[in-house]
């Protein structure tokens, strides 16, 4: 049973999604708060499993909270958030900051608003049903301070992740040292949140982050996130590497997907001299592009359950044989210098 608190400003989304939730026989609402500071007086007697917390409230906000919640009571979070700029950038602040999801708020039509119950509903499961080592990204500073590359093959550093993958994202990057090959993303997030969570990368990691562009020419020392609702593809032409950005069908129900991703890195001959990284998630995008990637020569790493907010994606890589190396979070920045170092 995943005992759920529910922390909302409005009095009819906490009746309806107490009566929604309770529906399901995994889930028990346990407590409604009005704001912030009802849900920390709660918080000790009722130790929920997850919140789930609203982005915009009145008095103490939800990151100040999140601040709060992670330093007294470490409980997993999903944020329900607006579609306005400004919950998204207070979103994407909150996934950094250690919130595991987030769910758009319904747009004010029935299918929309069932879309939100079947997201939110989804996600407790998958996530209050998780163990979660980590709710935060330990970091504080770079850990890794050389500065003189080595000789290597790889040329290319694709990394997959989605829910709790901001975290572990900003994590790995804040670790790195700036000499690496480039880096190329695929953070399962909509529209104007892929934008935010790259400006922000940019900003804490000191690496050279930006948002995908169609036409991108990698370079080393850069990194770069698949805008959201597009899918992101390497290629090569005349010995350079560059990027694509396309809209076509989801795959493996995702836009951007990792797999699409993965794959083209294996398909424009590039596995052997790369590196494919999955990270933490929902379901099993990037398992058979990891796959494909060794199979042309690359080497993997996955994230391992322990350090995983859900060991959905990565465990489904390595089942299939798709990971040569499964570790923590907390080793995967030096793990990857490791092989990016080999002869």
């Amino acid at each position: 049973m995943i005992r759920v608190l529910i922390v909302d400003d409005q009095s009819l989304v906490r009746n309806v999604l107490e009566e929604e939730l309770n529906k399901h026989s995994e889930i028990k609402v346990v407590g409604k708060a009005s704001n912030a500071v009802e849900a920390k007086n709660l918080l000790p007697g009722l130790k929920p499993d997850l919140i789930s917390l609203d982005v915009e409230m009145p008095g103490m906000s939800g990151l100040d909270f999140l601040d709060w919640l992670f330093a007294n009571f470490p409980t997993p979070v999903i944020m329900l958030s607006s579609y306005t700029e400004a919950g998204a950038q207070t979103t994407a602040k909150a996934l950094q900051k250690g919130a595991s999801d987030f769910v758009h708020k319904p747009n004010g039509t029935e299918e929309d608003f069932l879309r939100m119950l079947n997201e939110l509903t989804y996600k407790i499961k998958k996530i209050g049903s998780s163990s979660i080592a980590q709710l935060r990204s330990p970091f504080s500073e770079k850990r890794i301070t050389t500065n003189e590359s080595k000789a290597s093959q790889i040329k290319l550093i694709a990394i997959g992740a989605s829910t709790g993958g901001t975290q572990a994202i900003d994590f790995i990057l804040n670790q790195l040292p700036n000499f690496l090959p480039p880096i190329v993303m695929v953070q399962h997030m909509p529209e104007h949140f892929t934008t935010l969570f790259a400006n922000r990368l940019a900003q804490t990691s000191g690496l050279n982050v930006k948002e995908a562009a169609n036409g991108d020419l990698l370079e080393d020392g850069a990194a770069y996130l698949a805008p959201g609702d597009h899918h992101l593809l390497v290629r090569k032409l005349a010995g350079k590497m560059y990027l694509e950005v396309e809209k076509f069908d989801k795959v493996s129900g995702h836009r951007p997907s990792v797999d699409v991703l993965f794959d083209s890195i294996a398909r424009a001959g590039l596995a052997s001299k790369s590196l494919g990284i999955l990270l933490t998630g929902m379901g099993r995008d990037g398992a058979n592009g990891l796959l494909a990637m060794k199979e042309k020569g690359a080497r993997t790493i996955g994230q391992d359950a322990s350090s995983s907010v859900v060991y959905g994606m990565p465990r489904e890589a390595f089942e299939l044989g798709a990971v040569e190396k499964q570790t923590s979070l907390n080793d995967i920045p030096s793990e990857i210098l490791t092989m990016i170092r080999f002869k």
